[in-house]
């Protein structure tokens, strides 16, 4: 194993080692357990090192060199499998201390820091309006995701929809390691009873446990059953734009028969205003950085934007007088009832909120999730049931 040859070489010392591959139980109930639980063990290590690939070694070498990677190199880290995998997002962000190298070459060994800050610089300096990088470079686009969390956020700090979105661009072998990864990053030491659940329903456990609801902001479809009416069914629950969202989650609490979310903004159909429509302009002008004109029709203009992060819901979106908000899935304008916008958690141009609007004949809401894109007032944010 190229991997564990090249760790030993450079840490010969070491008493104890950690690998997945050898160390994960094949046997249930034990391999569910330990998934669960990977968190905890990352947390627990007095270091982790990743080992790329050996075509990454000119890259690293000229980190190590406090050189910025060249675009070649940048399409060779793009290309690595560990920036794409499951896994990676909580090897990283959990981890107390984290180092790169590659096999091949013992010698080389880049500390997190200064890969994160390398590549980002790279990206950055890359001559390419920032459209185009993030579909150049997909992978490390995300990757920068995980740079804020390893900097910034502890386990109970950590947002699940931030997870959800790293999540959204990695792979795996087995589905439910998505789920098994998403909750080794937001819990060191899962409920004992969420072994016996399906693994999507485990995460959204660990997350009510938490107080944390930012799940909710999911392009899942919703239950069906009266009072749960907000929550996402069991599937995939890729997050609603999957890109970094600043904010430690989405407060609430489970009330009899509905749930309670703190921190909201209720807005609802209505022109938007001139103040509105300013800040829009503003975003879209920043965001295509001058590389293209921004359309006349704003709506467009933003939707367009947002397909560009990883939208995939509706292009028909519902007015405001604080902006737009784009629902995932088509509801009519004379079906809405209100929407609720999450003051805990923003985007630059935005807030991920739900859409409140009642089908012919139904008597309770029904719920999708959205983006709205416009300024958020915070001072006006308020407690909200939903059912």
């Amino acid at each position: 194993m190229p991997a564990l040859e090249t760790f030993m070489q450079q840490r010969s010392s070491c008493e104890s080692i950690w690998i997945d591959a050898l160390c994960v139980p094949p046997a249930e109930p034990e391999r569910t357990e330990t998934l669960q639980s990977m968190g905890r063990i990352y947390a627990g290590a007095d270091e982790v090192m990743v080992v790329l690939s050996a075509a990454a070694l000119p890259a690293l070498t000229r980190m190590i060199n406090s050189t910025y990677p060249a675009v070649d190199d940048l399409a060779v880290l793009e290309r690595e499998d560990w920036v794409s995998r499951a896994w990676t997002y909580q090897e990283a962000v959990n981890s107390k201390s984290l180092s790169l190298s590659c096999e091949g070459d013992a010698s080389v060994s880049v500390p997190a820091n200064k890969f994160f800050s390398h590549v980002s610089h790279a990206l950055v300096k890359h001559a390419s309006p920032w459209p185009n990088k993030l579909h150049d470079f997909p992978r490390l686009n995300a990757f920068e995701d995980i740079m804020a969390d390893f900097y910034t956020a502890a386990y109970n700090e950590r947002a699940a929809l931030n997870v959800m979105s790293n999540m959204d661009r990695r792979v795996q072998e087995r589905k439910e390691d998505h789920f098994y990864a998403m909750i080794g990053a937001i819990t060191a030491e899962p409920p004992v009873a969420a072994v016996q659940l399906p693994p999507c329903e485990a995460f959204m456990r660990v997350c009510e446990s938490k107080g944390d609801f930012s799940f909710i902001f999911s392009a899942a479809r919703r239950e069906d059953t009266p009072g749960r009416r907000w929550r996402p069914v069991h599937g995939d629950l890729p997050s609603i734009l999957p890109w970094h969202i600043c904010g430690s989650g989405q407060p609430g609490r489970l009330g009899d028969h509905a749930l309670l979310l703190d921190h909201m903004l209720v807005v609802r159909p209505a022109q938007p205003q001139q103040e509105a429509e300013s800040f829009i302009q503003q975003w879209l002008v920043a965001f295509w950085e001058g590389h293209k004109l921004v359309q006349e029709n704003l709506e467009e203009a933003a939707y367009t934007a947002l397909g560009v992060l990883g939208f995939a819901g509706s292009s028909h979106c519902v007015t405001c007088a604080e902006g737009y908000f784009f629902p995932f899935e088509r509801v009519a304008g004379k079906q809405v009832v209100e929407i609720l916008v999450s003051t805990a958690l923003e985007w630059r141009m935005g807030a991920p909120g739900l859409l409140s609007y009642k089908e012919k004949d139904e008597e309770r809401n029904k719920y999708t999730a959205g983006v709205f894109v416009g300024s958020v007032d915070k001072q006006s944010a308020t407690t909200v049931r939903v059912g």
